[in-house]
């Protein structure tokens, strides 16, 4: 009877000091082909592909660019010197909802180099299109772009490729976007396209679009 007690005790204790027990940090110090070098709480361990180590790391799947680790049933992708911990999360990602308006458009206010314009998400631009005018309300110097034409409902209109340094919607943030100035007065609202769009996830329902970063 004292036994049996003495085992209980002890099996509460190990539950407790798992239970409070930190998350270990896990750090990639190196990268090979089908394995990867892992420090874990300090101590570094080289994992070959299909190895799971006494934590309870298992490496996936390793190459010279990244690792797959599973850490509690659960997969992460890792470069070099990037590190987790056991109680892993999806970091949130910030995301911006646009209603369509009554011109079917998805209109949206546009951070461009630090000042604001409108402007429509255009799937059907292969880059960031704006007016001279736009560009001149801007700040942005265009004219020291790559001079090119394009064809517009207007005819074919001088134009000049750039790349802007910030393109901000909302808390989406992205750098070095190419964009295209076009003289003149059109387009009316400075176009969203491809070289933005590339860097989102879209997803519309409802009348409604989603933008999130990808990460």
């Amino acid at each position: 009877m004292i036994n049996r007690l003495v085992l209980a005790l002890l099996c509460l204790c190990f539950a407790c000091v798992a239970a409070n027990a930190e998350p270990l940090k896990i750090v990639v110090r190196g990268l090979f082909e089908n394995a990867a070098l892992l420090e874990i709480d300090g101590r570094q361990q080289l994992l070959r592909a299909g190895q799971r180590d006494s934590s309870g790391v298992l490496v996936v799947s390793a190459n010279p660019a990244q690792t797959v680790l599973e850490i509690d049933g659960k997969r992460k992708t890792l470069g070099l010197n990037k590190q987790i911990g056991t109680i892993y999360r999806e970091p949130a990602r910030a995301g911006v909802s646009l209603h369509k308006n009554n011109n079917k458009e998805y209109r949206t206010r546009v951070t461009i180099n630090g000042r604001s314009a409108d402007a429509v998400v255009d799937t059907g631009a292969t880059s960031v299109a704006m007016s001279s005018r736009h560009a001149e309300q801007l700040g942005i110097a265009y004219k020291n772009g790559t001079a090119t034409a394009v064809a517009t409902a207007g005819g074919v209109k001088k134009a000049f490729g750039i790349t802007l340094g910030r393109v901000d919607v909302g808390d989406i943030k992205t750098q070095q976007i190419a964009a295209v100035v076009i003289e003149g007065e059109h387009p009316h609202v400075i176009l969203l396209g491809m070289s933005f769009l590339e860097h989102i996830d879209l997803q519309e329902r409802d009348n409604i679009l989603v933008l999130t970063p990808r990460y």
